[in-house]
C-alpha cells in the first residue's frame, strides 16, 4: 500500500504540540507540584525510614504518569487516524509471520540499491539541510533574547525558553508535514506504477483466466474436425448435393414422411466442397451445379436447417431433375409444410410430396 512514513511522524508531532499548547499549563502545574513534594520528601525523615521506596512508588509514579496520559492520548489517536487515512483498516497477523528472505544478503542488497532507497537518501538529505537551515535562523534570531533570559527568574526564564523551543518545534513540524505532502505524492505514484503488470504478466494472467491461446486453437481446429467429419458422414445420405461448380457445395436431404422441406445437412468451400462432391461420386448422390442457389444456401444456411420459403422453386426445380434421372417422379401426397398438395399452394412444387 502506498503509506508515507514521514506524514504519520509530522502529524504525530503537530497534533502533540497542539496537545502541549493545550494542556502545557495542567501538566506544568502538576509537575511543579510533584518535583516540590519530590524535594521534600528527600529532605524528611521518611526516607530513612523502612519502606521508603513503597511511600515513594504510591505517591510519586501515578504523580509522574498522569500529566503525559492526555498527550499520549490525543497523539495516539492522531497517529492511528493518519495510518488508517492512508491504509484503511485491515487486520492480519502475516507481518508476524517471519520470512527467511528477509535474512537473505542478496534480497538486503537489492533493496539497499533500488530507486526507492535513492529517493529515501535525497530526501534524508534534503530535510536534514532544510532543519538545519531552519535551526541556524532560528537560533541566529533568537540567542540574544535566550541569553537574556538567564539574568530573568527561574520561572520566566524556563517559560521563555519553552516559548522559543515551542515556535521552532511547530516551524520544523510544519516543515516536514510540507515535505510529507509531497512524500505521500511520489509513495503513490510508486506504488501505482510497482502494481502495473508487464506485457508477459498480462499474457499469463489472460492464460490463467482465458486459457492458453494456442491451447484453445487446437480445441477449436479439433471441434472443427469433429463437426466437419460428423457432417461428412451425413453425405452418402443426401438426396442432392448443389455446387458452385468447384468453390462451393451444399448437400441436402429430403424425407417427406418426417421432414416439412428439405435440409441442409453439409456445405463447405474449397477443400471442404472438393471432398463433398468426392463423397457424392462414391454414393451415387446426384451432384447438380446451380451457382445462384448453392451460392444462396451456403451464405443464410446453417446445418440441420430447412430450405426457406423463397428458394422452395429454385430447390424443387433440382429435386424435381433428380428424381427425372432417376425415374422416381412421385406422385400425390402432401406437401411438406402444411400438407397441401402443389395444386393447392402455386409456390411450392409438387416435387416436395
Amino acid at each position: 500500500m502506498a503509506k508515507s512514513q514521514d506524514l504519520g511522524a509530522a502529524v504525530v508531532i503537530l497534533t502533540g504540540l497542539f496537545a502541549l499548547v493545550v494542556f502545557g499549563r495542567f501538566m506544568y502545574s502538576f509537575m511543579k507540584t510533584l518535583l516540590v513534594e519530590m524535594i521534600a520528601f528527600m529532605g524528611g525523615n521518611t526516607i530513612r525510614e523502612p519502606g521508603w521506596f513503597g511511600v515513594l512508588s504510591r505517591e510519586a509514579i501515578p504523580a509522574a504518569i498522569l500529566p503525559w496520559l492526555p498527550l499520549g492520548l490525543i497523539v495516539s489517536i492522531g497517529a492511528l487516524i493518519v495510518t488508517v487515512a492512508q491504509v484503511g483498516i485491515e487486520l492480519t497477523p502475516k507481518p508476524l509471520i517471519p520470512k527467511m528472505d528477509r535474512f537473505n544478503p542478496i534480497s538486503g542488497l537489492k533493496k539497499v540499491i533500488s530507486l526507492r532507497s535513492l529517493v529515501e537518501l535525497f530526501k534524508g538529505l534534503l530535510k536534514a539541510a532544510l532543519f538545519a537551515m531552519v535551526i541556524y535562523f532560528a537560533m541566529q534570531k533568537d540567542t540574544p533574547e535566550l541569553v537574556a533570559a538567564i539574568r530573568f527568574p527561574l520561572e520566566i526564564g524556563v517559560s521563555q525558553l519553552f516559548s522559543k523551543l515551542l515556535s521552532l518545534s511547530f516551524r520544523l513540524a510544519f516543515l516536514l508535514l510540507v515535505i510529507a505532502v509531497f512524500d505521500y505524492g511520489y509513495q503513490k505514484w510508486e506504488f501505482e506504477r510497482s502494481i502495473k503488470m508487464s506485457k508477459q504478466e498480462l499474457k499469463e494472467e489472460y492464460k490463467q483466466m482465458e486459457g492458453d491461446p494456442q491451447i484453445k486453437s487446437k480445441i477449436r481446429q479439433k471441434q472443427r474436425e469433429l463437426a466437419r467429419s460428423r457432417m461428412m458422414s451425413s453425405v452418402p445420405k443426401a438426396d442432392v448435393v448443389i455446387t458452385n461448380p468447384t468453390h462451393l457445395a451444399v448437400a441436402l436431404e429430403y424425407d417427406r414422411e418426417i421432414m416439412e422441406a428439405p435440409v441442409l445437412v453439409a456445405k463447405g468451400s474449397g477443400f471442404v466442397a472438393a471432398k463433398i462432391r468426392e463423397l457424392a461420386e462414391e454414393h451415387g448422390v446426384p451432384v447438380v451445379e446451380n451457382k445462384p442457389l448453392a451460392r444462396a444456401i451456403f451464405e443464410t444456411m446453417e446445418i440441420g436447417d430447412e430450405i426457406p420459403e423463397h428458394l422452395y422453386k429454385a430447390m424443387a426445380e433440382v429435386l424435381a431433375f433428380i428424381y427425372k434421372l432417376k425415374g422416381s417422379k412421385k406422385k400425390g401426397g402432401a406437401s411438406p409444410r402444411s400438407g397441401v398438395s402443389s395444386s393447392e399452394d402455386p409456390r411450392r412444387s409438387a416435387v416436395f410430396m
